[in-house]
């Protein structure tokens, strides 16, 4: 490509000298620019990555995420429950006992 260019510098240059008409120069010009072979590449356009965006309900994911565990172990708890009793309250009660015992027991800070 600078090869090109430095023929096209010299033939702007023998314009101004007058060694050359504009005609004769638009026609030479033409041609040199005519010779040049387009590159075909085997490469491909990728999309350039759009930025990612933190969402703005993180804190509603979390939430979602404790109630699930919450419901996960309760349903465990009472089907456990109602494997020894067959009382639906008495299996109800003895979950959330034990849901609040696992949820004190991993809230409290241990103490060094």
């Amino acid at each position: 490509m600078t090869a090109v260019l430095n023929e096209i510098r010299g033939l702007e240059a023998r314009l101004e000298r007058g060694e050359l008409t504009h005609a004769q120069f638009l026609t030479e010009r033409a041609a040199l620019l005519n010779s040049i072979e387009v590159a075909e590449t085997e490469f491909t356009d990728t999309p350039t990555p759009e930025e990612h965006r933190p969402s703005r309900a993180t804190g509603s994911s979390a939430l979602v995420l404790s109630l699930v565990v919450c419901l996960v172990v309760m349903t465990i708890c009472i089907g456990m429950t109602l494997l020894f009793l067959p009382d639906l309250n008495m299996a109800l009660t003895l979950g959330v006992t034990i849901l609040a015992a696992l949820s004190v027991t991993l809230l409290v800070a241990p103490e060094d």
